[in-house]
């Protein structure tokens, strides 16, 4: 029994902000009744002693590879989002990554500048961490709108921007 491509499935996603907290958790069940802020915590410890170790500024953590299960982070100025991840990682899954973290520093930079904790100042985030588990199968099957930054569904067409991400779909047509 062999997988027929390589290709990388996204199973958890860890938005945190550099302080450590857990901004966002999703993963590829829609489950997320687990506390995962101390896995947040151990991530940014894990990155702080890498800085440490082998110069500020200079190094960070990019992937961590196990058995059956990989880790990607892809860095933001004040966020981070961890991706744990099954098979080969390949262009398309770093860019899908990178354009999430950049969605979320565009949306949400005074949150990710001005850090209070207040989780009421980041609705709208989660959606944006799930749209990691819209498979291109999927995109392609469901003939809905979809915003072209970050991959929601926009379910009213006279919309002009995106609920999610606040997208202005006017500007690029």
């Amino acid at each position: 029994m062999g997988f027929e491509h390589d290709s990388p499935e996204i199973k958890e996603a860890f938005l945190v902000h550099k302080s450590g907290c857990l901004i966002s958790y999703a993963n590829s069940k829609g489950d997320d009744s687990q506390d995962f802020d101390i896995v947040a915590g151990m991530l940014t410890a894990i990155q702080s002693f890498v800085k440490d170790t082998f110069g500020a500024g200079q190094w960070s953590l990019k992937r961590l590879e196990f058995e059956d299960r990989n880790l990607l982070i892809e860095l933001g100025e004040h966020i981070y989002l961890a991706i744990i991840y099954e098979g080969k990682a390949d262009n398309k899954m770093q860019s899908k990554v990178e354009r999430t973290v950049d969605i979320v520093q565009e949306k949400f930079w005074q949150q990710c500048r001005d850090w209070t904790g207040d989780m009421d100042e980041w609705v709208g985030v989660k959606d944006i961490v799930n749209s990691l588990f819209i498979s291109e199968e999927e995109e392609l099957v469901d003939e809905r709108k979809r915003c072209e930054l970050c991959g929601s569904i926009v379910e009213d067409p006279e919309l002009t921007a995106c609920q999610i991400c606040g997208y202005d779909f006017s500007m690029f047509v």
